[in-house]
């Protein structure tokens, strides 16, 4: 066997010995945290503007996860991977409405196939968790006539966020406490504080410069679109039914504060459906529901996770892959508060630490 010996200085965690701690925000990843916590032995406050959970983000009718590849297995594809096993594994442990039907991910351009194949042939991935797929292949898979080529995760699939943020509230039983419907001006202070707000309005991190976008996805009934049977992506996506309602999307629009969903956005995921599974709709005309959310994104593009001051800690800025980063980020700022090591290397967790940005703003001054 190997036996290593660390020569170092080492810096004992600090554990607090009151294991009570305070979360901001009931969507995928304050729920997330709480239970991770509670698991823990931890007495947990959460806190919610709204007087229920999973009211933004979290609450679409459903969402897709699954991971992404890269030919130089890049540290967000590494990212997303960890975070994709993670949540799978987890997820195991609670009953709510998901599906691991598939997920296909359809090349947009001759560039972007060469890509994954690429990929493919350079990093040799189990086929159980990535596989290139003809276009007839992917069709196939679908059930339906699609546009193109690409890669083909066979674990991935769709969820229900809402359904999840409740089951992991439940679970954490009468550890937590639920305080709804109280919008914070200040954080509470003498416990650990972690915010899953999505932004970092209430403790900014230095030099992050976070976006806002809004996102609108559209509810269309399986019965207007000749429906896939797994998730498709193709610069945009569309699940299959679920409880009779194809979603469909998504809008990415910066900086862009109306809350109303527009005709001009569902025109716009119409489009990126055709894109997808060519002519798939039945009922072009009409009038659609849909739901429009925010989501915030960090330059990088990579999440906000650790902490961002004293005794306050951050879990921000997942983008559209809140299903894939949550338990992911819980489980690291658990990990964290408790002392134990971190369930990742030191390079991914430096990635999503929040000191990136400041780092890197000293290293382009001192290079200028």
């Amino acid at each position: 066997m190997l036996i290593a010996a660390y020569r170092g200085k080492a810096k004992e965690a600090a554990i607090p010995k009151n294991r009570n701690a305070v979360v901001v925000g009931a969507g995928l990843a304050g729920a997330a945290i709480c239970e991770r916590l509670c698991a823990r032995g931890w007495d947990v406050t959460l806190y919610e503007r709204h007087p229920t959970p999973a009211e933004e983000a979290s609450g679409n009718h459903a969402g897709t996860f699954h991971p992404v590849v890269t030919p130089d297995d890049s540290v967000f594809a590494r990212l997303t991977r960890a975070g994709f096993l993670s949540s799978v594994s987890a997820w195991k442990n609670f009953d709510m409405h998901w599906d691991q039907c598939g997920v296909l991910q359809l090349a947009r351009n001759e560039k972007e196939d060469a890509s994954q194949r690429a990929a493919i042939s350079a990093l040799a991935l189990p086929p159980d968790y990535a596989q290139y797929v003809s276009r007839e292949d992917a069709s196939r898979h679908a059930g339906v006539p699609v546009a193109a080529a690409g890669l083909w995760f066979p674990a991935a699939g769709w969820i229900r966020p809402r359904e999840l943020v409740r089951a992991q509230l439940a679970a954490c039983g009468k550890r937590l406490k639920t305080v709804f419907a109280k919008e914070l001006k200040s954080l509470p202070v003498g416990r650990p504080v972690i915010l899953a707000t999505a932004t970092d309005e209430l403790q900014r991190v230095p030099h992050a410069r976070l976006r806002r976008v809004r996102g609108q996805v559209t509810y269309l009934p399986a019965e207007a679109i000749e429906a896939p049977r797994v998730v498709v992506l193709r610069g945009g996506f569309a699940l299959p039914p679920v409880e009779g309602v194809c979603v469909v999307g998504a809008s990415y629009d910066l900086e862009d504060e109306d809350a109303a969903p527009r005709a001009e956005s569902h025109a716009g995921n119409l489009e990126r459906l055709q894109q997808i599974i060519p002519n798939s709709l039945f009922s072009p005309a009409g009038s659609f529901e849909g739901r429009v959310s925010f989501r915030c994104v960090a330059p990088d593009r990579v999440p906000i996770v650790g902490e961002i001051g004293d005794g306050v800690y951050a879990a921000l800025a997942f983008g559209s892959r809140g299903l894939v980063w949550s338990a992911f980020a819980a489980e690291v700022i658990a990990a964290g508060l408790e002392g134990e090591p971190l369930p990742i290397e030191g390079k991914l967790a430096d990635a999503m630490h929040p000191g990136r940005f400041a780092r890197r703003a000293l290293a382009r001054g001192q290079q200028s």
